[in-house]
């Protein structure tokens, strides 16, 4: 499990990087939210550490905006944080317990830093409820697909495609003036099945002549 939260931790970094992307880059005011996050989901990570993150820091500044001279200071209670997340300690909060640094829920980051949901779908982590119910649904449905699995819909028209070449099969076996027997045997199914073909064809010509009529009728008037 440890495991999993350090590659989630990881991909919330990289979504950070990736808004920031779709965004053009990193507005002012936004530059020091950005940073602190992004620090705190790369100790998370345990990509880094405390003796290391001041000198990250420095480097995530300048990939947030090359010209920024950012306060350091503001990160001290980051760097506290971290120090108690290395040492094993844990924060009590309702009944449980969570690491010191910080690790809040998706929906908390999509309103942070106002996140759309045109944004979430280039994202690979940061998303909504309903966006990972529909993520889930479509691996879903490429994994049946994978199988062999179809939808209704699909397998309904693959039934409807069969039945109308074995129709046109039978029609023009018909017209060369084979038996129904005959034409049963040739294509491996049952006589019934045979007259049902042709009687298709008889009631698709009586309904041409019906129409054809009625027109002339009309014409006629």
């Amino acid at each position: 499990r440890q495991r999993q939260m350090c590659i989630r931790d990881r991909h919330r970094l990289e979504d950070l990087r990736t808004l920031a992307t779709l965004r053009g880059g990193v507005s002012e005011g936004d530059r020091m939210r950005h940073l602190f996050w992004r620090l705190n989901f790369l100790l998370l990570s345990s990509a880094t550490n405390s003796s290391l993150m001041y000198h990250e820091a420095a480097t995530l500044a300048r990939e947030v905006d090359s010209g920024w001279g950012y306060n350091s200071k503001e990160l001290m209670t980051l760097y506290s944080k971290a120090k108690q997340y290395e040492a094993g300690e844990k924060v009590s909060f309702g009944g449980k317990d969570f690491s010191p640094l910080y690790t809040p829920r998706n929906d908390t980051l999509i309103n942070l830093f106002e996140i759309t949901d045109a944004e979430q779908r280039e994202l690979r982590t940061i998303i909504s409820k309903g966006m990972a119910l529909e993520r889930d649904k479509d691996r879903k449905q490429v994994a049946r697909r994978a199988a062999g699995a179809v939808d209704r819909e699909t397998y309904l028209d693959d039934v409807k495609q069969a039945a109308e070449a074995k129709q046109e099969q039978a029609q023009a076996l018909r017209a060369q003036g084979l038996s129904v027997r005959a034409i049963a045997e040739q294509m491996g199914v049952s006589v019934g099945s045979v007259s049902g073909y042709i009687k298709a064809e008889n009631k698709s010509v009586q309904s041409c002549v019906r129409i054809t009529n009625g027109e002339a009728l009309a014409q006629g008037r």
